[in-house]
């Protein structure tokens, strides 16, 4: 059966011409939420499309500043300062390659890495009020556009060639499902910018083989029965893929996200479900594709995630874990459950006066300041000091990133890493070709 999985897989791409859309949809996407204050330059010709601002802004106009006050979005440039038409702020640039620099926007929020920088955008630009009465910003742009923005923040603009056009297909489709589902809408856009859907950057970091690689895959998406499917994908698997199920309980259970699978081109199934194997698989080196350490060079975000190690004074741990109450010096990390990579989705957390319990790989990760990269791991303690050794970073469903790399370098091609990652999963065409 695998095998004639995995024939259909190679030949689908020919077969499959299924158009979802009619022609390519737009997407809108929220790029910045809650912000008092944005600074923008304009490069190349931006219409603005409000009375009270009717004409062309340039980069000659310098530095323009939106501001809120007593409920209206004001905006200050060429050291004029006025109202904006009601709640809402339109730009609209003249012709392709025109862009819109955003100062600090704030990326990766809540997580060790996250940060603030500035960003390039093209499309229609949009300053909305929300309910709290800040700015939110929308981007509304085609989505083979949106996707040349998506593919170098999340595997790297450097990255193979074949493993840029296995992460397009991915990030394809799981583009679709968000459209059709709504599953990250809001107010006016259809999708965020950050971790939770999909990192959408901007220009700021695309490459010639990053846009070639959207080119290339142009309209395919992955899909089991004709039906475009959630391509989930995280940075390293540690190893060993995870059953959808012990990471989202409530989504959609497609055939390829059933089976838990060694990061390797020979086993498939594997459990580590089991606290001594687990244990034993985690201070191991396993022969894996995203394994930095077997000859593969991978890039340096994937070598410093295979295996992990974060140690924390007990002080430190008991106060964070225990958010504010007043349960004493945290005594012992227990998992309850483990799924099969050996991510843990229940676990108990006993304490010197009471203790809690936490289900969720990720409500796991999260406990943590600043989380941890990923729930499996195991957890020895000192006299003075908890100290966590890891495996991967993300939930490990579906796409491996480092793994793609590294088999891309080692000669796969795009449709070979999808079949490894997505192994049930057909490829189809979600809009006739461009003409």
């Amino acid at each position: 059966m695998k095998i004639l999985y995995a024939l259909i897989f190679a030949i689908s791409i020919n077969l499959y011409s299924q158009s979802i859309f009619e022609k390519e949809p737009d997407v809108r996407v929220r790029i910045i939420e809650s912000a008092d204050t944005l600074r923008m330059n304009f490069h190349g010709r931006w219409v603005s499309k409000q009375a009270t601002h009717a004409g062309i802004l340039t980069g000659s106009s310098g530095e323009a500043l939106f501001f809120v006050k007593e409920g209206r979005i004001f905006m200050t440039a060429e050291n004029i300062t006025s109202p904006c038409d009601g709640p809402k702020v339109f730009f609209r640039y003249g012709k392709a390659g025109d862009e819109i620099e955003i100062k600090d926007v704030p990326y990766g929020t809540g997580w060790w890495w996250g940060g603030r920088e500035d960003r390039l955008y093209e499309g229609e630009i949009s300053i909305h009020l929300d309910k709290s009465g800040e700015m939110s910003v929308i981007v509304k742009l085609p989505l083979e556009q949106y996707l040349k923005g998506v593919i170098p923040y999340e595997i790297g603009g450097d990255a193979p060639l074949e493993a840029l056009k296995a992460q397009a297909v991915a990030a394809r489709s799981e583009a679709v499902v968000a459209l059709e589902s709504g599953m990250y809408s809001g107010p006016g856009y259809d999708l965020t910018s950050d971790v939770e859907c999909q990192v959408f950057s901007g220009n700021k970091k695309r490459t010639v083989n990053s846009d070639r690689a959207v080119e290339q895959t142009r309209g395919i998406a992955l899909s089991e029965q004709d039906k475009v499917i959630n391509a989930y994908y995280a940075s390293n698997c540690g190893g060993a893929s995870e059953i959808i199920k012990y990471v989202w309980p409530d989504r959609p259970r497609a055939a390829t996200y059933m089976e838990a699978r060694k990061d390797h081109s020979g086993d498939r199934q594997i459990d580590l479900s089991d606290e001594d194997n687990a244990e034993k698989w985690i201070l191991s080196e396993p022969e894996v594709n995203c394994n930095p350490n077997l000859g593969t060079a991978l890039p340096s975000w994937s070598q410093k995630n295979f295996r992990w190690k974060r140690e924390y004074n007990i002080n430190e741990i008991s106060e964070t874990l225990s958010a504010g109450k007043d349960y004493g010096k945290l005594l012992a990390i227990n998992p309850l459950k483990r799924g099969k990579s050996g991510r843990i989705y229940h676990a108990s957390f006993q304490f010197e006066n009471g203790s809690f319990q936490t289900t969720g790989e990720l409500a796991i990760r999260m406990l943590f300041h600043p989380p941890l990269r990923s729930s499996c791991f195991i957890a020895d303690k000192t006299d003075s000091s908890f100290i966590l050794r890891g495996a991967g970073w993300g939930h490990g469903v579906g796409m491996c990133q480092s793994g793609a790399v590294s088999i891309a370098k080692n000669g796969g091609d795009f449709k070979k890493i999808l079949n490894h990652y997505y192994p049930e999963a057909g490829i189809i065409n979600i809009y006739p070709a461009k003409k």
